[in-house]
């Protein structure tokens, strides 16, 4: 029996020793079937027949019990512990609720824009009735806008929660001082004085 470098070389010298011929070459142009209504792949410009599965799937996990988003420490989670301070009880609840809406909407802002790139990418492959790929990229472009409005939306909402918090302060700042009064503070340090 040989060692397997030997087979290799055996191999090797056997396939170098054959003449080289080229492969048969079909005598009819290649077609998709003998279906009347198919495409025959000779006649069209992008090689026909390519026609990608185009579909959604919407998939919703539902986490009970787990911690949320942006959640301050000591700050009420709100109604049933949907949105970290929905019940808009303190500056802390308000504050807690702005910034969920805000890092939530900036991670779906992200996910959509991406969705519109590639719903944009798939649909541009995708040739007409007729097989032509002529005006598929507008066609994409046509649906995968909404999706992109959809993405700037959220991008909004961003926007929105951080001016809903710095318009509260503004607005009440001088009854937040107030509050503040009544909590416990640390005694003033008395001026050193020589007299």
């Amino acid at each position: 029996m040989s060692t397997p470098s030997e087979q290799v070389r055996n191999f090797a010298q056997h396939q170098a020793d054959q003449p080289f011929t080229a492969p048969p070459r079909p005598r009819n142009a290649p077609t998709n079937g003998t279906h009347p209504g198919s495409v025959d792949n000779s006649k069209t410009r992008n090689g026909g027949g390519f026609n990608p599965k185009v579909g959604l799937t919407l998939n919703k996990t539902v986490v009970q019990g787990a911690g949320t988003v942006g959640a301050t420490p000591g700050t009420g989670t709100g109604t049933g512990g949907k949105v970290p301070g929905s019940d808009f009880m303190s500056n802390e609840d308000i504050r807690a609720f702005c910034e969920y809406l805000r890092k939530d909407s900036r991670n779906r802002a992200t996910e959509r824009a991406m969705d519109a790139d590639h719903l944009e990418a798939v649909l541009r492959t995708i040739p007409d009735a007729a097989g032509s790929l002529h005006g598929s990229r507008a066609r994409a472009r046509r649906v995968s806008r909404w999706l992109k409005k959809v993405a700037a939306a959220e991008k909004a909402i961003q926007k929105y929660s951080a001016m809903v918090y710095g318009t509260f302060e503004r607005e009440y700042e001088s009854d937040l001082r107030k509050v503040g009064k009544g909590r416990n503070q640390p005694p003033r340090a008395t001026k050193f004085g020589w007299r």
